[in-house]
């Protein structure tokens, strides 16, 4: 399951979610969607489909909370 916090109506008639806090650097990432999509999420909707215009950095935000950038601070396996 993954979580969409702060719904709320933009003027373009789609829906602007945010993500939880980073659990490491506590940002927050925004996102629009739309009204389908938001139906979808709350039918219990996967998130590569409720999410599926956006890439799967910005999708497993929304599933752990953890930013890009921390991710790969966190899983850095240089080889040197």
């Amino acid at each position: 399951m993954f979580t969409l916090n702060n719904i709320r109506k933009n003027e373009e008639l789609n829906y602007l979610v945010s993500s939880l806090p980073c659990p490491n650097c506590d940002s927050t990432l925004s996102v629009e969607i739309t009204p389908d999509k938001l139906w979808a999420y709350n039918q219990g909707g996967y998130a590569q489909d409720v999410l599926s215009a956006y890439d799967e950095g910005v999708r497993e935000r929304f599933i752990t909370g953890m930013c890009e950038i921390c991710w790969a601070l966190m899983f850095d396996f240089d080889d040197e």
